[in-house]
């Protein structure tokens, strides 16, 4: 069995009038939250506290090279303490459809058992859902992350409406669910 985390980028700024798109930081909101949804997967799915781990820890962190995606996966990198080079630039995962995203997964080393790819919407929202065989993801704010198992033990033979869920965490969940933890990582209008 595999393990696959998708994670949509966290919030990033527009301040910066004229900026490319490929080059938008995430804004403070999106530090914040991605720092957050990193703390409660590590010490709820990969045995970053006391109790024992639910999965295995992520091998590779796998990100689109736009820079909100990119620090997004670096942030969750420091609070997983996986060294530098466990973190893998994939230019094709830059505002990827979902069939791209699965070449990219089928494309995976076969001796990683748990991947985190991080990207776009909507190919990220997208993929979840063509992926997914019983579960529906209602929407993919910023900082999503989808935790899934593959039914095979190689990432080449993954196919549309094989994976099952195994978590489904966004910033809002966490705020409502631990407001002294994690208090200002999502919008308070409830959008995300």
């Amino acid at each position: 069995m595999k393990y696959l985390t998708i994670v949509r980028h966290a919030k990033s700024s527009w301040a910066e009038p004229g900026l490319a798109d490929h080059d938008r930081a995430l804004n403070e909101r999106g530090r914040k939250a991605a720092g957050a949804v990193a703390t409660f997967l590590h010490r709820t799915y990969f045995g970053g506290s006391e109790s024992p781990a639910l999965l295995p820890a992520p091998e590779r962190l796998v990100t689109s090279t736009a820079l909100r995606a990119l620090s997004t996966a670096q942030i969750m990198r420091e609070t997983f303490a996986l060294p530098m080079d466990k973190l893998l630039l994939e230019s094709g995962l830059y505002l990827a459809e979902a069939g791209r995203i699965l070449e990219v997964m089928r494309s995976l080393n076969e001796n990683w058992q748990h991947v985190m790819m991080y990207g776009h919407n909507p190919g990220m929202h997208d993929f979840a859902e063509r992926i997914l065989a019983r579960a529906h993801i209602p929407k993919m704010p910023t900082c999503t992350a989808v935790i899934m198992a593959l039914p095979h033990e190689f990432w080449g033979l993954t196919d549309w409406q094989e994976a099952q869920l195994i978590g489904y965490i966004t910033p809002k969940s966490l705020e409502r669910r631990f407001p002294e933890l994690y208090a200002g990582i999502s919008r308070e209008d409830g959008e995300d």
